[in-house]
């Protein structure tokens, strides 16, 4: 496994990738398109709305699949 430190970058492996954010935090993800724009509200992920083509909150773990994300 590797580790993401502040301000730096990493492929991402193939298949899915998992990752868990312990604590008292409230975590949502925006899907974006080639652009860095998000297209709707479909394209949020939180409590609320778990889940996007592609992405999955589920507590405080998301699970996401590069290649099922929009193009």
């Amino acid at each position: 496994m590797s580790e993401l430190v502040p301000g730096g970058n990493l492929p991402l492996p193939e298949g899915a990738v998992t990752v868990r954010v312990p604590g008292p935090f409230d975590v949502s993800v925006l899907v974006t398109d080639e652009d860095g724009k998000v297209r709707g509200d479909a394209d949020f992920v939180f409590y609320n709305q778990p889940c996007a083509p592609g992405a999955r909150l589920s507590g405080d773990t998301l699970t996401d699949h590069p290649r099922r994300l929009r193009a």
